[in-house]
């Protein structure tokens, strides 16, 4: 299959099914153990968003900054 024929299925399924399908890409390209740094790091990132000294951007807000900033 391509790549294109692959996202295309994936985009047919279920939300949950597809949740599945990324979290499963996902654990293919990260390590399976996280470094005390990065703990750290998670908890630091996780703490502020907690205490509202910073607010989350909404996912598709990001994506679509992404994608006008890096348009070939």
């Amino acid at each position: 299959m391509t790549k294109e024929q692959i996202l295309t299925e994936a985009m047919a399924l279920n939300a949950r099914e597809r949740d599945e399908v990324a979290e499963t890409l996902w654990q293919c390209m990260v390590p399976g153990e996280l470094t005390p740094a990065q703990t750290q790091e998670i908890r630091g990132r996780l703490d502020a968003l907690d205490s509202g000294r910073v607010q989350a951007i909404p996912g598709e807000q990001v994506m679509q900054e992404l994608r006008q900033r890096f348009q070939r």
